[in-house]
């Protein structure tokens, strides 16, 4: 990923503790689909999961590390998204009505 790669992202958290939302960002036409299926995770959103979605109808495979970020009283997340264990993109996050969301950059 290019580290001029900006977008904007949700997650909504279903009853089965997995992640369905959506992304877009500059490089993009459109809005998209992401889902990510939990390996293991907390009652909130701090967990690993398997992060799936498409680019330009390719599919694409991560794993996603989410976390408080420190010293935040639980308001702001940190997420990161790796494939073998590279960093492919950093990302803050904040809820809204239990919806997580906010912005990431390529890495």
């Amino acid at each position: 990923m290019a580290n001029d790669l900006l977008g904007r992202f949700y997650f909504k958290k279903t009853s089965n503790g997995n992640l369905v939302g959506e992304f877009s960002n500059n490089k993009s036409k459109s809005i998209s689909t992401e889902s990510a299926d939990k390996i293991e995770s907390s009652d909130s959103y701090i967990g690993t999961y398997n992060s799936t979605w498409q680019e330009n109808g390719t599919m694409r495979f991560a794993k996603l590390y989410i976390s408080q970020k420190k010293d935040t009283g639980n308001t702001i997340f940190t997420l990161e998204w790796k494939v073998d264990d590279k960093l492919i993109f950093v990302v803050e996050g904040m809820f809204c009505d239990n919806i997580l969301l906010g912005d990431y950059q390529g890495v």
